[in-house]
C-alpha cells in the first residue's frame, strides 16, 4: 500500500510539472506546503530540467535511463518499470553530453558530417563574477576569492562567499548609500540585500540597491535578468523596477527578465505579486505559475510552465518551441561571443532545447547543426548562421 500510494504521489508530481497553472488551486498549494511532497516536486523537476523527453535517433538507452530514474524516486520490481515507463521516460532520457534536442531532423544520421569550424579561440561556459560600484566610486571586483570583510562604506561591511555571493553586515551608525552589483557576459552572480531578500542576476544585469532599507516600502532598479527570493514583511512591500515595469511584492519569488524594454517578462514562481507599468495605474495580479509578458503596446496574462523562465538559476537553458535569435542572445550572453546571421528569416526559426550551462558550446550547436535547419561556423569567437542547403 505504502509503494502504490508513493506512485500516486509520483504521478500527481508529473501531472503537476505538466500543468503549472493547477499550483493557482488551493489544496495543490496546501499539497505542497508538506515537507515530503515538496522534496519529491523539487527532486522531479531538477530531474525534468536535466533530461530529455524525447529519444534522438539511437543514440539513448531507454531502458537504463529510466532504471537511474527508478532507483532515485520508485524503488519498485521489473513489473512496477514496466507499468511506470510510459510516464517516466518523459523526463529521464538523458544525453551524455547534457543537452536536449527535440527537432524532426530534415535528414537522416548517416547524412551527417562533422561540424566543422569549432572556434579557435576558446568559447568556456559563464561562471560566477561581477562587480561591486558605490556611489563614491569605489570599484570591487567579486568572483575571483573568498573575501575577508571589508568596509566598503563608513560603516557597512561586505564578505564574499563562493556559494552564496555577497553578504552585507552593518554599524548602528552607518548612512545609507547605493551600491550597483554589475555582472558581465559570461558571469552570474547572487547578492543578500539588507531585509535578507537573496537575489541572483543572470549574465549582462545589473541591480541598483541601497545599503538598508528605511520607510514603507523596500525598491531597487534592475537591469537584464534577476530571480528573487524575498523575506516577508507586510509592512513594507518590496518593489523591482525593470524596463518601466514595476513589481510589487509582500514575500515570494519570481522571476523578472528585462533585456529587452519591449519585452519584459514577470513569471511567479510562489506567493502573489502585482505588475504595473510605471506610467499607469492599472496593476495585474500574478499567481504562481504566471507570466505577465510587457510588449510595446500590450500585456499578456497567461499560465506557463516556469522552468521556460526559472531554469537558468537552476544551471540550466531550456527552451521549448523558442526561436533561434532568443536562444542564440542567452547562449551568447552567458558564454561570451558575437552572432552574425546570414538572412534575416533564420531568426526565426524554432528549436527545444535543454542543456546544462556547464555544457561545451561545441556540443550545443552540433545537435543543432543536425537538425538540418541551419549551417553553423565559427570565424574566431563569432558565430555565424545560415540557412542549411539541402540535398536533393
Amino acid at each position: 500500500m505504502k509503494t502504490d500510494a508513493r506512485n500516486d504521489r509520483i504521478k500527481f508530481v508529473l501531472d503537476l510539472l505538466n500543468h503549472p497553472e493547477w499550483q493557482r488551486e488551493e489544496h495543490v498549494r496546501a499539497w505542497l506546503d508538506q515537507k515530503e511532497n515538496k522534496k519529491l516536486y523539487e527532486e522531479c523537476r531538477l530531474y525534468l530540467e536535466a533530461g530529455l523527453r524525447k529519444e534522438i535517433g539511437n543514440r539513448l538507452d531507454v531502458t537504463s535511463e529510466y532504471k537511474k530514474f527508478n532507483q532515485k524516486f520508485m524503488h519498485r520490481t521489473v513489473a512496477g518499470i514496466r507499468k511506470w515507463t510510459a510516464i517516466a521516460a518523459t523526463i529521464v532520457l538523458i544525453t551524455a553530453s547534457g543537452v536536449w534536442l527535440a527537432t524532426n531532423p530534415g535528414g537522416s544520421e548517416k547524412d551527417a558530417t562533422l561540424l566543422t569550424g569549432i572556434p579557435t579561440t576558446q568559447v568556456i561556459p559563464g561562471k560566477k563574477q561581477a562587480v561591486l560600484l558605490t556611489e563614491s566610486g569605489k570599484t570591487v571586483v567579486l568572483g575571483h576569492n573568498n573575501l575577508s570583510a571589508i568596509e566598503i562604506e563608513t560603516g557597512v561591511m561586505v564578505r564574499e562567499d563562493s556559494v552564496k555571493g555577497i553578504n552585507y553586515s552593518y554599524a548602528s551608525n552607518m548612512k545609507i548609500h547605493y551600491h550597483t552589483l554589475k555582472v558581465p557576459k559570461g558571469g552570474e552572480f547572487r547578492v543578500v540585500l539588507q531585509d535578507g531578500t537573496a537575489v541572483w542576476l543572470n549574465s549582462e544585469s545589473e541591480l541598483r540597491y541601497p545599503t538598508a532599507f528605511t520607510g514603507d516600502k523596500r525598491e531597487i532598479e534592475l537591469k537584464g535578468e534577476g530571480y528573487f527570493s524575498v523575506t516577508p514583511d507586510a509592512e513594507r512591500p518590496f518593489i523591482v523596477v525593470a524596463a518601466g515595469i514595476r513589481t510589487k511584492v509582500y514575500g515570494t519569488e519570481f522571476n523578472v527578465r528585462s533585456y529587452d524594454a519591449k519585452d519584459v517578462n514577470i513569471t511567479l514562481v510562489k506567493g502573489k505579486v502585482g505588475v504595473q507599468r510605471k506610467s499607469a495605474r492599472q496593476e495585474y495580479i500574478l499567481h504562481p505559475g504566471e507570466n505577465a509578458c510587457f510588449k510595446e503596446n500590450a500585456t499578456e496574462i497567461s499560465p506557463v510552465n516556469v522552468h521556460k523562465y526559472t531554469a537558468w538559476k537552476e544551471g540550466y537553458f531550456y527552451y521549448e518551441n523558442e526561436r533561434v535569435e532568443t536562444i542564440m542572445n542567452d547562449l551568447k550572453r552567458w558564454y561570451d561571443f558575437d552572432v552574425v546571421y546570414t538572412e534575416t528569416k533564420i531568426k526565426n526559426l524554432s528549436f527545444e532545447l535543454w542543456a546544462s550551462r556547464n555544457s561545451n558550446i561545441s556540443a550545443i550547436m552540433e545537435l543543432l547543426w543536425k537538425t538540418h535547419k541551419i549551417d553553423i561556423k565559427w570565424d574566431g569567437r563569432t558565430l555565424i548562421i545560415s540557412e542549411i542547403n539541402r540535398r536533393n
